[in-house]
């Protein structure tokens, strides 16, 4: 399992919004995912345009998806800005 691709994550995740389960931050937050986004072919985040609830505050914005947290740093995309709009970072390892 630890060898996933993060093309497998992605469908994981896809997965998981089609059980329309809710899901929980690493800081125990309640997230639910309203609409997932749409699937992103281009430059920057997964998932664009996702409505989600968060502690229940509505969230709009792009969704994420990598294989470990430490993927957004070594990816580099705390450096570009295409990044800005992500408010949701998903992740299968801490």
């Amino acid at each position: 399992m630890s060898n996933l691709s993060e093309g497998q994550v992605i469908k994981i995740w896809q997965h998981l919004l089609l059980s329309r389960s809710e899901l929980t931050g690493e800081q125990g937050e309640l997230i639910k995912v309203i609409y997932p986004g749409r699937t992103n072919d281009d430059r920057g985040a997964d998932f664009r345009d996702a409505v989600v609830v968060i502690n229940q505050e509505l969230a709009k914005g792009d969704v994420e998806v990598h294989v470990s947290s430490s993927d957004w740093r070594s990816h580099q995309h705390h450096h570009d800005p295409v990044y800005n709009r992500v408010i949701l970072h998903v992740v299968m390892w801490q």
